[in-house]
């Protein structure tokens, strides 16, 4: 997927896009808890927005953070009726819980129509299943973004110039690096999460050019001399020649961004908006100097994203249109008709927004040039940006979760017992195979 028209109103910084007063009143009125969870990040500024809603508009929102197998958990809890009204969700995540019933689309808010206009068509596209809206944006990110850390590549002698365009190209340079004198110099994206080593072989494979499964039909499209054997056959040569940290396989994401903090890797996929992080000197010794590889005709990473979900449990209809006020609040514009919640993390933390109220403000561009290393990668993080896949065969599909999790464990078993790519490419169809017969997609 090209999402090229969801940074237009960066690129053109002088637009403004009016954000106006919401007819719609956000205050709550039944006095009833709203039980919202939310995975682990920035839970500090989660529990300011929170904490603002609570205050302003009368709300009594309950936040709690879940740690551990997210998907899992919220699948079981989704599954009992538990007190779950709004929660975060990716997509792959949000199709299934639809498919369970357990979902209240977006398309049911009375503001529906003024959402749907503020949103940028690829981002409704990523975040639509069949025919309805899952739920509203809480970031956009390319998760993958190659970060490059500048004094570390000094070391080396290599130029920015010689940088890889592409992944057989990394690959390559990595001996060099090697041979320079950096023991490990690339810090791969096969992490122990959920979302770890199993999107770093969705993304690549997607970068490469190719497709775990069909966009519409879910049907298996790996091959053994395609993207998806490639994709190994550089992983099994990386691994065996002693160029990755085996610590690595056991990292969850902070560990994997602190181990890149370090200093002590050149070259690493992480997430775009983490540029902020990398380059804030009250983080890390390396702030200022973390760039991040050009699109030269290649992508670098995945389209990632999340939405606030609201669930389809039993309420009260005071209570039901109380979450409906909250979600518009927190997922779109407050009370004033502003963006507060997505302007608020674009600021704090360079999430990227769906909506075209907060990244065509007058005040976006600053904001992510302020995160940046040089002015230069502004025009960088765009291009890397708006050319970034979305792996919708295997993301956009009632067994997507399922489908992860075994992807995760069959990665690390190919690793660490040198399984053969020949087999695992036919493992990966014949398991995607086997979904679609389970669910009835033909």
């Amino acid at each position: 997927m090209n999402i090229s028209k969801l940074v237009i109103g960066i690129v053109v910084s002088s637009l403004f896009f009016l954000t106006g007063a919401q007819a719609l009143d956000l205050k709550a009125q039944s006095g009833e808890k709203i039980y919202f969870r939310g995975w682990q990040y920035r839970t500090d500024i989660v529990q300011s927005n929170i904490d603002k809603y609570n205050n302003e508009m009368s709300g009594n929102v309950d936040y709690a953070t879940v740690t551990g197998d997210y998907p899992a958990i919220m699948e079981q809890n989704l599954m009992s009726g538990g007190d779950l009204d709004i929660f975060y969700a990716n997509p792959s995540q949000a199709s299934r819980y639809f498919d369970g019933g357990w979902v209240k689309p977006a398309d049911e808010l009375p503001n529906f129509d003024e959402i749907k206009a503020d949103m940028y068509p690829a981002m409704l596209d990523a975040w639509t299943y069949k025919g309805k809206l899952l739920g509203l944006s809480y970031f956009v990110s390319t998760r993958g973004t190659m970060h490059v850390n500048l004094l570390k590549l000094k070391e080396t002698g290599i130029n920015e110039s010689e940088l890889p365009a592409n992944w057989d190209e990394l690959y390559d340079i990595l001996y060099k690096m090697r041979d320079a004198g950096v023991k490990y110099p690339f810090l791969p994206h096969w992490f122990s999460e959920w979302y770890g080593i199993s999107w770093a072989y969705v993304m690549e494979v997607h970068d490469r050019g190719g497709k775990i499964a069909e966009p519409d039909s879910h049907q298996p499209l790996l091959t053994v001399d395609g993207p998806g054997g490639d994709t190994l056959r550089q992983w099994k040569r990386i691994w065996n020649d002693g160029l990755v940290p085996e610590e690595v396989l056991t990292y969850n994401e902070s560990t994997f961004m602190e181990a890149f903090k370090s200093g002590e890797h050149v070259i690493s996929p992480q997430q775009i908006y983490d540029l902020a992080s990398f380059n804030d000197p009250a983080n890390t010794d390396i702030a200022g100097h973390v760039t991040l590889l050009p699109y030269k005709g290649q992508p670098w990473g995945i389209l990632d994203s999340a939405v606030y979900v609201m669930s389809n449990r039993d309420r009260s209809d005071a209570l039901e249109k109380d979450v409906e006020r909250m979600a518009s609040w927190y997922g779109h514009k407050d009370q004033n008709g502003n963006p507060f919640v997505g302007a608020n993390w674009l600021e704090v933390s360079m999430l990227f927004s769906g909506y075209k109220s907060v990244m065509e403000s007058p005040e976006a561009k600053a904001i992510i040039q302020k995160a940046l290393a040089r002015p230069e990668d502004y025009e960088t993080v765009l291009e890397v940006y708006k050319n970034t896949p979305y792996p919708k065969g295997v993301w956009s599909v009632t067994w997507a979760p399922i489908f992860n999790s075994w992807l995760k464990e069959t990665l690390f078993d190919f690793i660490m017992d040198d399984k053969s790519v020949e087999d695992t490419v036919n493992a990966i169809n014949n398991k995607i195979s086997e979904l679609n017969e389970e669910y009835g997609i033909s």
